[in-house]
């Protein structure tokens, strides 16, 4: 898993074996982690330059119809290096 791009308490950009997949927090009574994978299209727009992640974001956190069938449980979270297995064990 690779991150692609990043901000902090805010979202993450995750490639997951060639599947793109947005991590973005989600405020209200409680705040929340959703997973979104992304389709081609917005893959293609962020990869060219046409639009940002932050710009999905917000769209997603306006309209959660934008990503109706696409979230993935449970959300997706890259581990820190202080999380990876022991490797001397």
């Amino acid at each position: 898993m690779n991150v692609l791009d990043s901000e902090s308490y805010s979202y993450v950009l995750v490639d997951d074996d060639g599947e793109w997949i947005l991590t973005f927090l989600l405020g209200g009574p409680v705040e929340r982690d959703v997973s979104v994978a992304l389709t081609d299209d917005e893959v293609t727009a962020i990869a060219e330059g046409d639009r940002s992640t932050g710009d999905i974001v917000e769209q997603f956190r306006d309209d959660p119809a934008a990503y109706e069938g696409r979230r993935v449980h449970p959300p997706v979270r890259p581990r820190r290096d202080s999380e990876a297995p022991d490797s001397d064990s």
